[in-house]
């Protein structure tokens, strides 16, 4: 699967100018060379890509799966950064209250959905939820944004995977929609209570009606150079399909 590129979305107009800003305001300072590797690029990508004046009439652009791991360590969105909407208030290292991240996600989400290009949010799967009864085929318009898992029982090993979304969070941070290497890396996370509490969230949205939440996930990737670190909020629907059967989908939204 070829990533998209930057290009194909937006004008790179001013790109250069708006990393090197969200690079100087965050965490790393100067240390370019510590985000470009902890994003899962090479040592200079992140240096060239600033540097590289030819980016502004170029006709590909920095790929979006790459930006898009830089977007959420450099704590903006890759929206911001392709100049498309502002930058989201960062979130404060202890949360103070519910109404604070309750705040910040909804700013996150605001700045998500400003390109207008179709993606949806946690608040339409709901509604869609509600008005089709739980019907697979009511989410015909947004399951490139899902993954789709089995129903599970509470003492499940691990959960299963049926099929990633083209668009989903999974298939953007593996770089293609793989079911096999998303199975993989479920299946290999080596904190175990982590596991445990996935099993319990998909055991409970079988039994229970639609699940939100907000996760935290930390881990190396299978096969892969690339070790996974995001903030996002998660929205767990259960659907049946008369062919199909039953089935949860997985919509996530990256919150940086």
């Amino acid at each position: 699967m070829v990533i998209p590129e930057l290009r194909n979305i937006v004008d790179m107009h001013g790109f250069r100018e708006r990393l090197s800003e969200a690079v100087k305001n965050s965490p790393y300072g100067d240390d370019i060379w510590g985000l470009s590797t902890a994003a899962g690029l090479g040592k200079k990508t992140l240096y060239n890509i600033i540097n590289d004046k030819k980016l502004d009439i170029s006709k590909t652009g920095p790929g979006l799966f790459g930006m898009s791991r830089v977007a959420s360590l450099l704590g903006t969105t890759l929206d911001h950064l392709a100049g498309i909407a502002p930058p989201v208030r960062r979130l404060s290292t202890q949360l103070d209250s519910a109404d604070q991240l309750l705040s910040h996600a909804s700013a996150t989400l605001i700045a998500q959905h400003s390109q207008s290009n179709g993606t949806p949010t946690i608040d339409s799967l709901m509604r869609t939820h509600l008005k089709s009864g739980g019907v697979l085929e009511g989410f015909t318009d947004t399951l490139a944004y899902c993954d789709q898992y089995a129903p599970c029982p509470p003492d499940a090993s691990s959960l299963k995977v049926v099929e990633v979304g083209a668009k989903s969070l999974a298939a953007i941070t593996m770089g293609q929609p793989n079911a096999r290497l998303l199975q993989t890396a479920l299946d290999t996370v080596p904190d175990d209570e982590l596991r445990r509490r996935w099993v319990s969230a998909y055991a409970s949205t079988s039994i229970n009606g639609p699940l939100v939440s907000l996760e935290t996930l930390d881990v190396q990737m299978p096969n892969h150079p690339v070790r996974v670190k995001m903030e996002f909020i998660r929205g767990l629907f259960p659907v049946r399909s008369d062919a199909l059967g039953r089935r949860i989908l997985n919509y996530s939204l990256l919150i940086v």
